[in-house]
């Protein structure tokens, strides 16, 4: 099978998008033909051997072609890019069929956001370019159930996760160290429940020696709005506040963790749960993370619900359950053998492209 991805990404992995979009390439390429063109022109790092040069749009299939490459389905990885709508008017026209792969992006909390300014380009622009794709491809079953404006088939393969060498082997219990690792974005991300959560329980914190490190990027200038936050909610002996860290630093930082926190209101299907998940870190995550559902089913976690109550109730009982995070922290470890590995993934992604063409 050939199959072209089209993205809009850089090199900064902190981006959950940037971050999975080599990963689907990479391990489709193992079972499939695979190229990958990125809008932006950016050299994706380790893409070279999938990355398609180009001048213009028009270009790229017919350069493809010439290649001998002519691609049996597309995959176009998010909808706001304005790039989409010359692009998908050429593969119309070249009767190749397409599939999108929102990222959380057609969930009614992500339309929600700059609301007005959507709707319009959506009734303008970006309506037709869902409605002709075949299907779109949702990265968990709690996103395919919340993208509620009209579309074609819906289906479900995720994003997934390589099992890392090293895993957690002891935990502290005498204190609690919790890790949140991702982008400072307070509304998204749930930041701001996070911190309401903890001032309602500041007590049990100190007396339970329970800190908060959050490492991320400051992508959108908002560092001074996470510390007036953090002083309005009286919880600056909890928490702190790091540069992003990346590779055996990050992988450092995770093993010297006891439990990965992420209170987000929406997600696609975040790689931060699943990486923390493979190292066996039990997770206390919300509903609107996703992967409440399979955190439940194999024991790995606490579901931190939706609300600034759910969470603070949910982060006592994860810092009260100390006796068994060496257990959750197993099973986590089953969880991603199980069902978030990316050769399984990548596998189960072509056997869904090749069933839209049968």
């Amino acid at each position: 099978m050939k199959i072209l991805h089209v993205a809009k990404i850089t090199n900064n992995k902190f981006n959950g998008v940037n971050a999975v979009v080599p990963q689907h390439i990479k391990y489709q390429s193992e079972c499939a033909d695979v190229r990958f063109v990125n809008y932006n022109k950016n050299v994706i790092d380790e893409m070279s051997q999938w990355q398609v040069d180009f001048k213009s749009l028009e270009d790229i299939l017919p350069n493809l072609k010439i290649q001998g490459f002519i691609p049996d389905i597309v995959v176009i990885h998010e909808v706001n890019n304005i790039e989409n709508i010359k692009f998908y008017r050429i593969l119309l026209k070249m009767k190749i069929p397409y599939i999108i792969v929102p990222h959380g992006e057609l969930v009614k909390l992500a339309l929600r956001k700059k609301r007005l300014k959507k709707k319009i380009a959506y009734i303008l622009l970006f309506n037709k370019f869902i409605r002709k794709a075949v299907a779109i491809q949702c990265l968990s079953q709690l996103e395919l159930e919340n993208i509620k404006i009209k579309t074609p088939k819906k289906f479900v393969s995720t994003n997934g996760v390589i099992l890392p060498d090293k895993y957690k082997t002891s935990f502290n219990y005498d204190k609690c160290n919790m890790v949140y690792i991702g982008r400072l974005e307070w509304k998204v991300k749930g930041l701001d429940m996070l911190f309401e959560a903890m001032s309602l329980i500041k007590d049990f914190m100190f007396q339970n020696n329970v800190k908060i490190d959050i490492y991320g990027p400051d992508i959108y200038n908002r560092k001074a709005e996470f510390e007036q936050l953090i002083m309005q909610n009286n919880i600056e002996d909890f928490i702190n506040i790091y540069e992003p860290v990346f590779g055996d630093e990050k992988e450092l930082v995770l093993l010297n963790s006891d439990i990965f926190i992420q209170t987000s209101r929406h997600e696609g299907m975040p790689c931060g749960i699943l990486e923390a998940l493979s190292y066996g870190l039990p997770c206390i995550i919300t509903e609107g993370t996703n992967l409440v559902s399979d955190l439940i089913t194999f024991d790995a976690g606490y579901n931190a619900g939706n609300t600034v109550e759910s969470i603070a109730d949910a982060i006592k009982t994860a810092v009260a359950d100390s006796k068994n995070w060496s257990i959750k922290g197993q099973n986590a470890i089953n969880l991603i053998k199980e069902k978030y590995e990316w050769e399984m993934i990548a596998q189960d992604a072509i056997n869904r492209y090749k069933e839209l063409g049968e």
